[in-house]
């Protein structure tokens, strides 16, 4: 992995050595593979607006932002540093093309800008960001300004270094900030901690008057340092790529849109095959229950030719279930039957055992129809009292 920092000269890292690139010999960044870089001209505004929705969220930061940088176009990326308030930082588009012709788009893993890269090295080497700090980065022939407060940072400031006493631009980078972020009245000029990563130039800044408390902190490139371990989701990318991204995602949400609907014709059409197939076995099975009952009673009217030849041929027809429903009919209510024969020697015959339901009187049994010539006697079954009919047919 290598590290870029771009500003008006391009200094790179492979992740343990720093150099410069002269910006006239730009050969150098064909060969980079993979990249995490930043850009130090950058236009920061701390806006307030709603969480969600997010198209709402977006379109209030986007109109904020271009309120104030209204005259050039801008590529925006914005992250949350308190409940309904977002940190703006705008590129301008220009910048982001430049890079992106120097570096394939593909190549590039992080695109941030320099004060995010920043802050995570002062994160990372346990500087106090609740104070408000005023960074120094010496570059040798310019100096950057930035002012951090918490998660928020200022517009680096680039002064070129020409022996000058620097404190007085320390000072009004701080206020300028703060200015801008609505905070002045609530902060005292005189409270931030100056961090400088040239030692002798915090000697320097150390002897300033106003007691400014100052530390130096001892990374060449701290930008570069903070460019190794990204924890942001933002990253500048080119317009065009974003709108491919977009018709991607679009994409894929079509292509799933039409694999579920498939899915679900294909499922309704199996359901469909399984339920014909199902409903022809049915069909099948009944179709065979219809034939094996045809061919047994075909059967059964064969063995009661067989069996009753004599009688068929006088009476034509015998049902046994006629006989039985004859007698049920004249049988009182309180009756059950208890058994039925249906007999034949010389002659037909019934026999019917009946019990009453209760130990009380039980009607008469009626000596009509089929029960004119019955022999009728009382029994007892169990001290169960009922009737034994005897009807010869």
């Amino acid at each position: 992995m290598n590290y870029l920092l771009f500003n008006n000269e391009i200094l790179i890292s492979d992740g343990v050595n720093a150099r410069r690139i002269d910006r006239k010999d730009l050969r150098d960044l064909s060969s980079i593979d993979k990249v995490n870089l930043c850009v130090v001209d950058v236009d920061v505004l701390i806006a307030a607006a709603v969480e969600s929705p997010i198209e709402k969220k977006d379109s209030i930061l986007v109109r904020k932002f271009k309120e104030l940088y209204q005259h050039e176009d801008y590529i925006i990326q914005d992250e949350k540093i308190d409940h309904n308030r977002f940190q703006v930082i705008g590129i301008k588009e220009q910048k982001v093309r430049e890079v992106y012709s120097l570096i394939a788009p593909e190549r590039v893993e992080s695109f941030i800008p320099y004060g995010i890269a920043l802050r995570n090295t002062l994160m990372h080497k346990k500087i106090d960001l609740n104070k408000t700090v005023v960074f120094v980065d010496d570059l040798g022939t310019e100096r950057l300004l930035t002012v951090f407060d918490g998660l928020k940072f200022s517009r680096t400031r680039a002064i070129v270094n020409n022996g000058e006493d620097i404190l007085p631009e320390i000072k009004r980078s701080q206020i300028d900030f703060f200015k801008k972020t609505d905070f002045y009245l609530d902060k005292k000029s005189t409270e931030f901690l100056i961090v400088v990563n040239n030692q002798v130039l915090a000697a320097e800044i150390s002897k300033n008057t106003e007691n400014l408390p100052v530390e130096y902190l001892n990374v060449a490139y701290p930008a570069l340092e903070g460019l190794k371990e990204i924890n942001t989701p933002i990253k500048f990318v080119l317009p065009e790529e974003i709108l491919r991204k977009r018709r991607e995602v679009d994409l894929k949400k079509n292509v799933t849109t039409t694999i579920r609907c498939l899915s679900v014709v294909a499922i309704g059409s199996l359901y469909f095959l399984f339920n014909k197939m199902e409903l022809g076995m049915v069909s099948q099975q009944r179709d065979r229950a219809r034939q094996v009952n045809q061919q047994l009673d075909e059967k059964l009217t064969l063995l009661d030719r067989e069996t009753y030849r004599e009688d068929l041929r006088r009476q034509k027809f015998l049902n046994y279930g006629i006989s039985y429903l004859s007698v049920i009919d004249l049988i009182p209510t309180n009756y059950e039957v208890e058994s039925f024969k249906f007999t034949k020697m010389d002659h037909w015959s019934l026999e019917v055992s009946l019990l009453a339901d209760s130990q009380g009187p039980y009607d008469p049994i009626p000596q009509i129809r089929i029960l004119k010539n019955a022999d009728i006697k009382d029994i007892f079954v169990n001290n169960q009292p009922g009737k034994h009919l005897s009807v010869t047919l």
